[in-house]
């Protein structure tokens, strides 16, 4: 049988890791990526076409719990790390692994299609400013769900002569033509603390706009990265709580994040309106050590959602406020999916529903007529585990599905389960009060995870309840306590033999050293935490005076 190709698109570390597992399970794979470098967003540009990761831009996820299965982290990297010190990982991983080789840089995808006779995929692409066409067996995608900037319209926007622009255009090599001028962020997520916290020190005053509450954590609690709290046995009771008694799950969740986040902050004004957040059932929680203490120390000033513009610098926002002299509206209104490029995607709707068209992908990844030949890892930001972490779990169960190693249910049960998917997207849509909040791209996080992990076949049900769960700890009761109450580490996704994926002789070795590492948390003396830690109990501090 000749030897089936696939073509990955996004050398980020999602598409690196395809491309990795596809190849050594015997694929002949070529990578193409736009940028002329690896890191996808992690590798900075110039070029406002893309989205990407500024050079001021710190992870919110620590380097003990992000990266990748069989390749650790090095030591000498803070716990977290810079946008250089991320891209630097990312092209030490692709160096390490000889992937380079198989890459094709300055290549656009375009579109992807079925050929005349329905056996292969046509994958359109422009490489080095020329159209070219080529056929694959199969096709990962893998460049992004931050692609297409979500640009929300206002009411009368024309009558606006400022800048109005999404985030996505911001580079900081722009920032002087911010000085002295009244800006208004859009959006309290990270990228909105990274916009704010390069626009801050040039404007004359920066105002944060947003419609409704937010769950916002620092990256640090307690001198220790907060990050560490989360462990594979917590991850898996909250799983078993969202299955089996969802609204308890949910009413917990959200208890226990507000629990947190007054612990984390104190006293939070109510005019700011951070309190109370959408449920987590419904929104993602976001993080950032800046945006909380800023509106405390009264450096930026929380206003209402925009309501409409009413002149050439004047916006009146939905409580009735009006201003009168603003130059500049930056929308930090997140990202999507770019699905142009694939004109064959089937949309539908459930019934009772209302909202935007639901796209039948299975699990959020497969179309249903072609499970066992295309997978989109280019649609959802939901049912991930922490940064990198996730991406050779992910890789692993596309492998498998593509070379037949993991069975997939008939046609006619994929369109059922995606079917059931689409209905509980319909609650959730009802639920969601918001208008223009709802993401169709949310799942059930129990499912896609528990999908994702009997694909790939990582054998984590030997840390459950199970008689697997009961043998390891008899076996090993020192790791089996590790990888369930220590460090959520991807190197566990390597340790067990199950003969559906390659396993890494250094995952215990691995595993035991980030749990060592981690033991030094929390740091007792300030002058021993990183900088960029001493920095953030400064502006603490600075609130307190």
């Amino acid at each position: 049988m000749a030897q089936q190709t696939v073509a990955v698109v996004g050398t980020g570390a999602c598409g690196l890791s395809m491309l990795k597992t596809l190849r050594e399970d015997g694929f002949k794979v070529t990578a193409f990526e736009r940028r002329k470098q690896v890191g996808g967003l992690w590798a900075y540009t110039k070029d406002t076409s893309m989205t990407t990761a500024l050079p001021s831009t710190r992870a919110l996820i620590s380097k003990y719990t992000c990266g990748m299965s069989d390749f650790p982290m090095p030591d000498h990297y803070p716990p977290h790390l810079t946008q250089a010190q991320f891209q630097e990982f990312i092209e030490l991983y692709a160096k390490h692994f000889d992937l380079l080789k198989d890459i094709v840089f300055d290549a656009a995808l375009k579109k992807v299609s079925r050929n005349e006779d329905d056996t292969k995929w046509r994958v359109e692409l422009v490489i080095h400013g020329e159209t070219k066409v080529e056929e694959f067996d199969k096709v990962a995608l893998c460049h992004g769900y931050q692609t297409y900037p979500q640009m929300p319209k206002f009411e009368d926007e024309k009558k606006y002569e400022g800048i109005l622009t999404h985030a996505q255009q911001f580079r900081p090599e722009d920032v002087e033509k911010y000085k002295g001028k009244n800006v208004v962020m859009v959006g309290m997520s990270s990228t909105a603390s990274d916009v704010i916290n390069n626009i801050l020190p040039h404007a004359s005053k920066v105002y944060v706009s947003h419609r409704r509450g937010m769950y916002i954590f620092p990256t640090w609690r307690d001198n220790k990265p907060a990050d560490l709290l989360l462990s594979w046995r917590r991850r898996q009771t909250g799983f078993f709580l969202q299955r089996y008694v969802p609204s308890v799950a949910h009413w917990l969740g959200d208890k226990a994040l507000d629990y947190l986040m007054r612990k984390s902050w104190g006293y939070l004004d109510p005019e700011w309106r951070i309190l109370p957040s959408p449920s987590i059932a419904l929104s993602l929680p976001g993080a950032s050590d800046y945006i909380i203490p800023l509106l405390k120390t009264g450096k930026i000033t929380s206003l209402h959602g925009i309501k409409r513009f009413l002149g050439p610098r004047s916006i009146e926002f939905a409580d009735g406020t009006v201003l009168e002299d603003i130059d500049v509206v930056i929308c930090a209104t997140g990202y999507t999916a770019d699905l142009t490029v694939t004109p064959f995607l089937e949309t539908s709707r459930p019934p009772n529903y209302s909202g935007p068209e639901l796209v039948r992908l299975w699990h959020n990844i497969f179309p249903p007529k072609y499970a066992d030949s295309i997978a989109l890892l280019c649609y959802s930001a939901y049912g991930k585990n922490n940064g990198f972490s996730f991406n050779d779990v992910q890789s692993m169960a596309v492998s498998n599905i593509f070379r037949g190693a993991h069975p997939l249910p008939s046609l006619p049960i994929l369109e059922s389960d995606v079917d059931a998917h689409h209905a509980w997207l319909a609650t959730c849509w009802a639920a969601d009060k918001t208008e223009g909040s709802f993401d169709r791209s949310m799942v059930r996080n129990w499912e896609f995870q528990g999908f994702l992990h009997e694909a790939a076949g990582t054998g984590m049900e030997s840390l459950g309840w199970g008689i697997k769960g009961w043998k390891f700890w008899l076996k090993d009761p020192r790791m089996s306590w590790l990888m369930n109450h220590g460090v959520e580490t991807a190197h566990a996704f390597r340790y067990f033999e199950t003969g559906k994926r390659r396993t890494w002789e250094g995952a215990r070795e691995a595993i035991v050293k980030a749990n060592e590492a981690v033991g030094k948390f929390p740091i007792k003396r300030e002058e021993d935490l990183p900088d960029y830690r001493r920095e953030m109990i400064r502006i603490g501090r600075e609130v307190k005076g």
